[in-house]
């Protein structure tokens, strides 16, 4: 089967622009699932712990975890009540309100943190380092000057 050429024009340059963006995406994500696989946790487990870590306070209800990782609130539960079994994180109640409660790293969560985040940003920094000089800081400042355009 062969592949449609996009159409000439902005659509064209749109749709090669996702393409783009969404491999480039790709490449820079294998080094977070390659970090989750060593510690022996999946991709959406390193997002909740992440999320904690750049947490403002620390902490997060699990609301906040669910929209900063883009999860279902089961699928949130899931994984609080996984990584609070594994001495990652703990839950207590919020006594602002009795209906949620606060999700914060343990202090070995935040070592996993830590360590999850300096592998994930090795493994950046070695596909960084194989593109010609200059290029990474062309790339980004194309981007930036683009979706301010856009108005992002």
């Amino acid at each position: 089967m062969t592949s449609k050429s996009p159409p000439p024009g902005p659509a064209g340059a749109a749709q090669r622009l996702v393409r783009q963006t969404a491999q480039l995406g790709a490449v820079l994500d294998e080094a977070a699932d390659k970090a989750a696989a060593q510690a022996g946790l999946t991709r959406a487990d390193v997002d909740v712990v992440q999320a904690l870590h750049r947490a403002r306070g620390g902490r997060l209800t699990p609301s906040e975890v669910a929209a900063a990782c883009g999860l279902s609130s089961g699928g949130t539960s899931n994984i609080v009540r996984r990584l609070a079994t594994s001495g990652y994180l703990t839950r207590e109640a919020n006594e602002s309100d009795g209906r949620s409660s606060w999700v914060q790293l343990t202090e070995e969560g935040a070592a996993l943190a830590g360590s999850i985040g300096a592998s994930v940003d090795d493994g950046h920094a070695r596909l960084l380092r194989r593109l010609p000089d200059g290029l990474a800081d062309e790339l980004l400042d194309a981007l930036e000057r683009t979706l301010e355009h856009l108005g992002r």
